[in-house]
Order: C-alpha cells, then structure tokens, then sequence
C-alpha cells in the first residue's frame, strides 16, 4: 500500500478532502468496534475460567471467578497504565444486575487513575447461588474481593473504596462494617433497616424477601436485623457517602435519611446528597458515580492521571 504524503500550505482537492473524511471516519469506526468488543469480551460470561490481557493503551483488563465455600464468584476488573499505586473501587450491583454492569464504568474510572473492580453477587450472573440479600454469602463475596484488591502491590493499602446501589447499597456498607481495610464508602439508593422498611417495599420485593428469609420482617425478625447495617454504620472506619433518589421505586428515600441521623448522631463524617430524576436503579450509565462518587474519593483519596510521569 503506497503512502500518502501531507504537503502543507496547499489544500487538497475537493476529490482529496472526501477521500481523506472518509479514511478518518472509517478509522474511527474501527476504534469504535474494537472498544465494543472489549466490552463485548466482559459482557460475556461462563467462558472456561476467565482471562487477563492489555489493551491498546495499556490499561488492564481481567474477567476470572474468585472462590467462596465451594462456590464462585464472577468478578472484573480493569486497571490503568502504569506501575501505579492506584486507588481501588469495588462496584456492588442491585438486584437483577451482575458485575459486566458496569463495564464501560470501569474503563471511564481506570481513565481517571482508579483501579475498577466489580463482581456479581450469589446467584447473579456466573456467579454460585442461591441469592441470599445482603446475608452471609453476599458479604463474603465481597470481603473475598476485598482480599483481592489488598494483595495487589498497585493497589493503595489505604485506598480501597467500596460503592453500592439498592440492594449492593446493603451488602457494601455491612461489608466496611466487618473490613477496616474498606477506607470510604459509597452508596445509593439503598436499604439499611431491612425489618423497618418491609411494609413499604413493593409488593414483588416482599414477596422476594419471604421467599429468601422464609417469611417476613415480623416472622423472621433475627434474619432482616442481620440484613440492617444502619445499627452499626457507626463502626464504618472511614468517611460515607449516602446519595438516594427523591422518585427511587425501590427502596424509601427515609432508608438514607435515617442512615444520616445514625452516623450524624455518632458524630461519624458522611455527606448526604439526594440525586435528581426517577427510576435511577435503571440507569445504564450510573452517572452518580462520576459526578459524585469519583469527586468524595478525590476528597480523601490522591488520584493520578495515568501516563504521568509518576506512575511510568
């Protein structure tokens, strides 16, 4: 193939300009497609036992299942260049999600100097089941990744941060309750008094907690006080963010507030922020996370642009 040759201060012909748009475009198409393969490579899921490779810009990629009780545990993560250390996140989904959720969330947070981690919860995607609700299973997934991220040498000792949405909201901060080395916490739109809150759940989520617990708040009180952080938020090591959705069909904005009154009682650093717009557990793009979650961490914890000349 000849190359082509750049002669400045002359314009090409009109024939030449159209030529030269549509090699841009088409180049551009092809980046498009190799970025959606890559996810396309994390969406997909019980493919043998996982893989780790580079992208083109050298960020880390690896998709592999961790292990919990004779079980597994799906889990992604994805890394900036360089030798770091980096800062960790662990991203916990809601009901009805996996850990490939958040796929294109984790490269966006790589790109700003995190390493991302995400992982789907018992009896969510490829990971064991049964689901459980934020009970044993749930937490132990999640302190399984947490020893993961600890063993990394690019990982900050003192900079593992964990975010929750809904459901993932409860499992991450019972989670930091148990796990000093969870040092900021993230949450939306969660539940945090499992038992208080039932009887104004939706009908569906009722019926989905009597079949997990084996009945309801009244009938199984000792198995919902399990699944309610709020009583011992105070225990959490590190600063929390409590964000909630004023239109959330899931869980009752009063969830956050009364989490807010908890750590506000016990004198413990938290910010409360009420996110805007309706059905947030649905959105794809989790724009909570990059207007709020990733500016808290910036707070307490030191981000680094990758490529700098720091982390080469």
């Amino acid at each position: 193939m000849s190359k082509s040759v750049r002669i400045t201060g002359i314009s090409p012909p009109p024939r030449m300009r159209g030529a030269t748009t549509a090699l841009r475009a088409a180049s551009l198409r092809v980046m498009t497609l190799r970025a959606a393969a890559l996810v396309m490579a994390l969406v997909l899921s019980g493919c043998g036992e996982g893989f780790e490779t580079t992208t083109r810009k050298g960020h880390g990629v690896k998709e592999w299942h961790l292990r919990l009780e004779g079980g597994k545990i799906e889990a992604v993560a994805v890394w900036p260049p360089g030798r770091g250390p980096w800062p960790a996140l662990l991203l916990i989904h809601a009901g009805r999600g996996r850990a490939q959720r958040f796929s294109r969330e984790l490269f966006r947070l790589s790109r700003r100097g995190l390493l991302a981690m995400s992982i789907s919860l018992p009896g969510f995607g490829d990971s064991t089941g049964p689901e459980d609700f934020a009970g044993p299973r749930s937490v132990g997934a999640v302190l399984q990744a947490m020893e993961y991220l600890a063993s990394r040498k690019d990982v900050s000792p003192d900079g593992i941060a964990i975010y929750g949405f809904g459901q993932g909201a409860t499992v991450a901060l019972l989670a930091a309750i148990r796990d000093p080395r969870i040092r900021l916490v993230a949450l939306e739109s969660g539940v945090y008094d499992l038992g208080g809150a039932f009887n104004t759940l939706p009908p569906t989520t009722r019926e989905r907690l009597r079949s997990i617990m084996g009945g309801s708040a009244r009938e199984k009180p000792l198995a919902y006080r399990a699944r309610s952080p709020k009583f011992e938020a105070d225990k959490v090591r590190g600063p929390i963010l409590i964000m909630h959705s004023k239109g959330s069909r899931m869980f009752p904005v009063t969830e956050s507030e009364g989490l807010a009154a908890k750590l506000r009682g016990a004198g413990r650093p938290f910010r409360f922020v009420m996110t805007r717009g309706r059905l947030q557990e649905f959105l794809l793009g989790h724009p909570s996370i990059r207007r709020w979650v990733v500016p808290f961490i910036g707070d307490y914890m030191t981000l680094k642009t990758p490529g700098s000349p720091k982390n080469r």
